[in-house]
């Protein structure tokens, strides 16, 4: 699936009607860094923000195969890859990676990122996991919106990418109701 930035593109209009413009969004960032690098972004039901050393408990979430599984990842990782995922993607310049909080009560339940960031071809691709208890709750659907804004209007992309297995009709409704369209199929 592929959402392009084109103004007030499907799903974006929903952003504007319910009262938040890319201004009210929040945006923060943590020093010298590059203005994504680190930014804590809310919206209507999520705030993203940096890992933190007490997110610990998304390596629990994370380990469910339900999670997993919809990820292409068979096996649960140990905390200490974990940590060296988080500190890689941290030090990449081509790679936001967020938690993803309810904004009424704050709490990891999942992370996205963007990845591939390619500032010559303005392009990324998106990657989200929400853990099992937060299923159908509309948090994926609130932060997938939310990084997109973020991705267009902070990080200058044109274009976001994202893959998701096709029997994963949950997510795909998920992306297709922020404006994401399916662009093709791989074998």
């Amino acid at each position: 699936l592929e959402l392009r930035d084109h103004g007030a593109a499907e799903g974006f209009d929903l952003l504007v009607a319910l009262g938040a413009s890319a201004d009210q969004v929040g945006i923060g960032d943590g020093g010298a860094a590059p203005a994504y690098a680190h930014p804590a972004v809310r919206h209507l039901e999520v705030g993203l923000r940096a890992p933190e050393p007490a997110d610990d408990t998304l390596n629990e979430l994370f380990n469910d195969h339900a999670v997993r599984s919809g990820l292409g990842m068979p096996f649960p990782q140990p905390i200490e890859s974990f940590h060296a995922w988080i500190e890689s993607a941290r030090k990449d310049p081509e790679h936001l990676n967020l938690v993803i909080e309810r904004l009424e009560e704050p709490g990891a339940i999942g992370m996205c990122d963007l990845m591939t960031i390619e500032a010559p071809t303005r392009t990324a691709e998106m990657g989200i996991w929400v853990a099992r208890p937060w299923w159908r709750g509309g948090y994926g659907t609130d932060a997938v919106r939310t990084l997109s804004r973020f991705g267009f209007d902070h990080v200058n992309l044109h274009r976001i990418t994202l893959y998701v297995n096709a029997d994963n009709t949950q997510a795909i409704s998920a992306y297709e109701k922020v404006g994401f369209v399916h662009e093709g199929r791989l074998r």
